[in-house]
C-alpha cells in the first residue's frame, strides 16, 4: 500500500442516511386493522416496509384479516358463509406469503430417475 501524500489530504465523502424506521399505519385505516399493522411492523426489523408497494400490500393484508374475522363470526351463525370464509382465507394466506410472514420450510429434493442403460427407443414403440 503506498504511503499517502501529505500534500493531498484525504477526501471526505458525505454519508447518505437511510431512514430505517417502523412506519405508522395510514391515518384512514380503522383502529382494529391499525393494531394489526403495528403488531406486524413492530415484530419485524426496522426498514422492513421500505417502499410504497410493501405498505400497500400490508394494508391489504390487514383489511383481509379483518374481513376473515368478520366472516368467521358470521359462519358460526350461518353455514352459507363458509365458502366465502374459505376464499378470503386463501387471500390472507397469499398476502402473508407475499409479505414473508409465513415460516419457510425447505422442500425436500426430488429424486432423480436413474436408469441402468439409456433408452434409444421410446418405451411405447418397443
Amino acid at each position: 500500500m503506498p504511503n499517502p501524500d501529505p500534500a493531498d489530504p484525504p477526501r471526505v465523502v458525505p454519508l447518505t442516511v437511510v431512514d430505517r424506521r417502523r412506519p405508522d399505519p395510514p391515518p384512514e385505516m380503522p383502529e382494529r386493522e391499525a393494531d394489526l399493522w403495528r403488531a406486524i411492523v413492530n415484530s419485524r426489523r426496522p426498514g422492513w416496509i421500505d417502499n410504497p408497494g410493501s405498505a400497500l400490500i400490508l394494508g391489504l393484508y390487514c383489511q383481509a384479516v379483518a374481513i376473515v374475522e368478520d366472516l368467521e363470526a358470521r359462519a358460526r351463525r350461518d353455514t352459507h358463509f363458509i365458502g366465502k370464509l374459505n376464499r378470503q382465507t386463501t387471500v390472507v394466506l397469499r398476502l402473508a406469503k407475499e409479505l414473508g410472514l409465513l415460516p419457510i420450510k425447505p422442500r425436500p429434493p426430488r429424486p432423480k430417475i436413474v436408469r441402468d442403460r439409456p433408452h434409444h427407443t421410446p418405451p411405447w414403440s418397443a
